[in-house]
């Protein structure tokens, strides 16, 4: 990871010890790690929301077609 290499030269240059300055990388790179998303991420929920809309279309489309049904049967029977 570039960043984490440019932070540690720019701590080192600072004379921060080697030992604290590898600790502030690795506490900055578990933090971007569990706090930032990913392109993977991204994907995932994309395609998770692609199948609940999917699936709501499809329910909403059968329920149209049911109330149209239905309408068409009382125009019969009342019209």
């Amino acid at each position: 990871m570039q960043l984490g290499i440019a932070l540690y030269n720019a701590l080192r240059s600072a004379n921060i010890p080697d030992e604290k300055a590898m600790d502030v990388v690795n506490a900055l790179e578990n933090e971007m790690n569990r706090q930032l998303v990913t392109k993977l991420d991204l994907k995932q929920e994309l395609s998770q929301l692609e199948t609940r809309m999917t699936v709501r279309m499809g329910y909403l489309g059968a329920t149209i077609i049911g109330l149209q049904s239905i309408i068409m049967t009382l125009l019969k029977v009342f019209g």
